[in-house]
């Protein structure tokens, strides 16, 4: 698609929304700078003033949001978790400024719950067990228990919306493990 990094900064919310939306996107090339590029309009955009959405407007954001990380993530690979990270932040932001709406994907805090513990590089308890000398440890073993805290991170300010989630014992577990790690 030819054009998919231009003017991203002159582009409304809408505009980013059918962008990304478009069938095109699925087989985009593009660089990891162009795509964060990408992503970081769009979330500035929504966070413009999100509470003057319409319900079809949300509709329309959450699949352009979704469209773009997925086709980063395909044309980019992971890239540690960036385009994970980038939605859970996203998501995690958006509920503390308005609250849960069920009609709204972007608004359900369970999968920024869910989606982060899936993440985790490893089970707990291995990760207990090395986290109390991570000093010791070689790089990769210390970038796992990095990226169990910055998964943590932004489920934590969304407590209250999460208290009666069946999967919330398994995040208190973690939260337990990531006080010793780096």
């Amino acid at each position: 698609m030819n054009g998919l990094f231009d003017d991203l900064d002159r582009l409304d919310l809408d505009a980013h929304a059918r962008r990304w939306s478009a069938p095109e996107v699925v087989c985009a090339d593009g660089s990891v700078s162009q795509w964060t590029a990408a992503a970081q309009q769009f979330a500035a955009r929504l966070q413009q003033a999100p509470e003057r959405l319409s319900g079809r407007q949300w509709q329309a954001v959450a699949s352009g949001w979704s469209a773009l990380l997925a086709a980063a993530e395909r044309a980019t690979g992971p890239q540690h978790n960036e385009w994970l990270l980038r939605d859970l932040w996203l998501g995690s932001w958006l509920l503390q400024k308005l609250g849960r709406r069920a009609e709204v994907p972007l608004l359900d805090p369970g999968p920024v719950l869910e989606r982060a513990l899936d993440a985790m590089p490893m089970p707990p308890d291995p990760a207990a067990v090395l986290s109390g000398h991570w000093r010791e440890l070689d790089r990769p073993h210390v970038l796992a228990l990095r990226m169990i805290r910055r998964l943590l991170a932004p489920v934590r300010p969304l407590a209250h919306l999460l208290a009666e989630h069946p999967r919330w014992g398994e995040f208190e577990a973690w939260e337990r493990i990531a006080g010793d790690l780096p």
